[in-house]
């Protein structure tokens, strides 16, 4: 029996409850060698950001609450993201085609490689990233503003920004695959140019007419192709919801989104 399994979320989630279970799956595969393919929603524009990031540089909090849209920190490195129309994925695994031998770099790439094939797929003219100035990954700027190596491309625009967390045993991968882009709430909620946006980022309604739920099953086929495996859907037990719901109050709370 496959040691895989696929969660499509058929409702759109809470910021806190979206973190909340990438996390709990994360450490679920800390207890044995497993791995989750999730894909999920939001049930409002919302900011995700790294976890290493200020939140007085990342974000503009008092135009996120006057808006009333969604904020959290994610336990994932990177930068500030608007996620609003788009698909959002998650990869957890303590097994050995992420994990054994192969470094964060490495297992970036291997993930990249698959969301590049989706796209590919989809016929988007996509390719991967040289990446840009290490300047900039050092800076406050959000994440569509700038690729990092192994990020995803089209027509020299980032179309897909991913984040990792990583540890001796499992690791966490997730990232926002935008269909469309509000790019007026973009610039609100970061303080970041609109038209500098536009220059660096583009979606995937801006590259190809290719309808949500086939650009989901392009990306359930690269994904099981790379594996090699059979996945099976996954059902949330009692025991889950309840653990999910432990952790979904930490990401509610200002200790944590509010910590740096």
């Amino acid at each position: 029996m496959s040691n895989w399994y696929f969660i499509e979320e058929k409702e759109a989630l809470s910021p806190s409850l979206n973190m909340a279970i990438d996390e709990y799956f994360f450490n679920l595969s800390h207890e044995e060698s497993i791995g989750f393919f999730r894909i999920y929603s939001w049930d409002r524009p919302s900011f995700s950001i790294g976890v290493s990031q200020k939140v007085s540089k990342a974000v503009d909090l008092d135009y996120i609450k006057k808006n009333e849209f969604g904020f959290v920190r994610r336990i994932t490195g990177g930068k500030t993201v608007l996620h609003n129309d788009e698909i959002t994925y998650s990869v957890v695994s303590s097994e050995e085609k992420f994990f054994r031998d192969n470094d964060l770099y490495k297992s970036y790439s291997l993930i990249a490689d698959i969301i590049l094939q989706t796209l590919i797929r989809s016929d988007i003219k996509a390719e991967l990233s040289e990446g840009s100035s290490s300047l900039l990954s050092k800076s406050s700027n959000p994440c569509f503003s700038f690729p990092t190596p192994n990020e995803i491309e089209v027509g020299g625009k980032k179309i897909a920004g991913s984040a990792q967390k990583r540890d001796k045993v499992a690791l966490l991968q997730h990232g926002s695959i935008p269909l469309s882009m509000n790019f007026e709430i973009y610039s609100g909620g970061t303080g970041f140019s609109e038209s500098a946006l536009r220059r660096s980022m583009t979606t995937i309604s801006d590259e190809s007419t290719i309808d949500k739920d086939l650009l989901i099953e392009n990306f359930y086929i690269s994904f099981k192709e790379f594996i090699g495996k059979e996945i099976q859907k996954y059902e949330y037990s009692e025991k889950d919801r309840i653990a999910i719901g432990v952790l979904e109050k930490k990401y509610e709370s200002e200790k944590w989104n509010l910590s740096l």
